[in-house]
């Protein structure tokens, strides 16, 4: 399913992403970790997102994170490859983002 990160600007969605990803950081064991979701805007959330990770690279939890998250070694590969003049943070951020997201829009799909 392809997810389009505009749909953030919608304040349901935006909101359960905010309690998604606040979940996903707590079964992780990294809430200390959390980024700071204020602004739906995508510069912001990459950013903080950006930020959280650059963190849990220092704490080698980064991992468990991305487990919980269900963002998978092929993805995450896939992903660098398309963009190899991103740093690999900003990768990371951009597809938990989408991978969030998705969990979302997937909830709210079947959850109808």
């Amino acid at each position: 399913m392809e997810i389009d990160i505009r749909d953030l600007e919608k304040p349901s969605l935006f909101d359960k992403f905010k309690v998604q990803t606040y979940k996903d950081y707590e079964l992780s064991g990294v809430l200390e970790y959390l980024p700071m979701i204020k602004s739906h805007h995508i510069h912001d959330l990459k950013y903080e997102f950006h930020q959280s990770i650059l963190k849990l690279e220092l704490s080698h939890a980064l991992k468990n994170l991305l487990y919980r998250v269900d963002l998978t070694e092929s993805q995450i590969k896939k992903a660098c490859a398309n963009s190899p003049e991103m740093p690999l943070q900003e990768v990371l951020a951009e597809l938990m983002i989408k991978r969030i997201l998705q969990k979302v829009v997937l909830k709210e799909l079947y959850s109808n």
